[in-house]
C-alpha cells in the first residue's frame, strides 16, 4: 500500500503541493476543496469500493478514482487561484525534502508523546 501512495506522490509531486496550497486559499470554491479532501482520504483509506484482495481489480479503483478527482479539481479551479497555487508549489518543490523531514520529526515526536501519556495514565 504504501508503495503504491509513494510512486503516485513522487511523479505528481507539483501537482499535489499545487493542489494541497490550492486547499489553503481562501479563493478556492468548497466543492473543489471537498474534492481535493475526498481524493487524499481515499487514497491513504484502507476501505475500498473495490477490496485490494480481489487480484487486478483490487487496485482498479485507487488507479481510476483517486487521479481522476484530483485531475477534475485541478481543471476546475479559477485561473488566479490556480496561477497563485502554481507559483507557491514552483517555490515549495526544492523545499519539500527539509518540509517532509521536519513533519516525519513531527509526527515521531507526537507519537512519542501519546504513548507517554498513555503509559502513564495507565501505570500512574
Amino acid at each position: 500500500m504504501f508503495y503504491r501512495i509513494w510512486s503516485f506522490i513522487s511523479s505528481r509531486r507539483r501537482d499535489l503541493l499545487m493542489l494541497f496550497t490550492a486547499l489553503f486559499n481562501r479563493e478556492t470554491p468548497r466543492a473543489i476543496r471537498t474534492m481535493i479532501i475526498a481524493a487524499f482520504l481515499y487514497l491513504i483509506s484502507p476501505v475500498d469500493f473495490l477490496p485490494d484482495i480481489i487480484p487486478g481489480l483490487g487496485l482498479v479503483d485507487d488507479a481510476l478514482l483517486v487521479p481522476g478527482l484530483l485531475y477534475m479539481a485541478t481543471q476546475l479551479l479559477p485561473p488566479q487561484v490556480r496561477a497563485a497555487s502554481e507559483k507557491r508549489a514552483d517555490y515549495l518543490v526544492p523545499k519539500l525534502p527539509y518540509i517532509l523531514a521536519v513533519g516525519g520529526i513531527l509526527l515521531i515526536a507526537w507519537t512519542l508523546f501519546v504513548l507517554t501519556a498513555i503509559y502513564n495514565f495507565i501505570f500512574n
